[in-house]
């Protein structure tokens, strides 16, 4: 059910905080922040300007030459190749989900977000970067309450042996499951509690991932033409071609990272537990669909 916190009071906001990623306020940045880099999959020199925005503009993505507009929005999505493309027909913008679950982290809801290409930077290959110049830039909240997603009834997509549930919980968390052959990527799991603190902590620093016996052929589809071990983390037969990790578990904490940017499309914080085997961006996606669908058909409204 979308719901507001029961009462708007310094009690709630900080169980809020304790339980919830995002704010209790719809919220902006008090200045223009200017980044520049590098596109993963372009290849091509990028520059990007996160603009303040009036309260319920929510997150839009400009074409700094046209003014194109691309609302953030799970229906906007493109493509999941490898990454999430927004498009609105005309203009498309790739590599969506770090600079998503910066602002999901930071709780912010309400930005233009102007790229002179068509690609967002990689940066490091995490949310990092972007979330620090958002806090640099500062956060300002409105008097506009937030309603979060609250999920009554689960919702899921399965897809072969794949599969993601959302189900109701007291706050936001996730139970991830990835399988990859890899030594340390074969049934690894994680159960995390998702607020901001935490996801700043734990997640946010956690870079992209791709196996090194992949590149030839990813670059031959046109892709991955900025990776480097200077924005991702790779993965050799037996072990990584980068001197080190950030987190043991790098690879399925960047998992979460992509799931809290994808999610992040809806512009709500979500309360729920979510469950993931062996997903990624496109099941991510639908289940942010099922989730407005059933939105829409007020399937959150009563039990079952």
């Amino acid at each position: 059910m979308m719901q507001l916190l029961e009462k708007q009071t310094i009690q709630n906001k900080e169980h809020y905080a304790k339980n919830y990623i995002g704010r209790y306020y719809r919220a902006t940045i008090q200045n223009e922040i200017h980044l520049k880099g590098i596109g993963l999959h372009t290849g091509l020199d990028t520059n990007i300007y996160l603009i303040p925005a009036k309260e319920n503009t929510g997150i839009i993505f400009r074409n700094f030459h046209t003014k194109e507009e691309i609302k953030a929005d799970p229906f906007h999505v493109k493509s999941t190749v490898n990454a999430v493309t927004l498009s609105n027909g005309n203009w498309e913008v790739h590599t969506v989900e770090h600079l998503m679950c910066a602002l999901a982290t930071a709780g912010i809801t309400d930005i233009i977000i102007e790229l002179d290409r068509e690609e967002v930077p990689i940066l490091d290959g995490s949310s990092k970067e972007f979330y620090d110049a958002i806090q640099e830039a500062k956060v300002i909240e409105s008097i506009i309450p937030l309603e979060p997603i609250k999920i009554i009834n689960p919702v899921w997509v399965v897809s072969q042996d794949k599969y993601m549930i959302a189900v109701p919980s007291d706050e936001f968390k996730v139970t991830y499951t990835i399988h990859y052959d890899h030594p340390d990527l074969r049934g690894r799991s994680l159960h995390i509690s998702l607020n901001s603190q935490v996801v700043e902590k734990e997640i946010l620093q956690a870079r992209t991932f791709g196996f090194l016996k992949d590149v030839e052929y990813l670059r031959s589809k046109g892709l991955i033409k900025g990776a480097s071990i200077d924005n991702a983390v790779v993965l050799t037969e037996d072990g990584y071609l980068n001197s080190n990790l950030r987190y043991p578990d790098e690879c399925i904490r960047h998992k979460v990272l992509d799931l809290i940017g994808d999610l992040y499309l809806l512009n709500r914080p979500i309360i729920a537990h979510i469950i993931a085997f062996r997903t990624g961006h496109t099941m991510d996606i639908a289940l942010a669909k099922n989730i407005l669908n059933h939105i829409e058909n007020n399937q959150f409204l009563k039990k079952k």
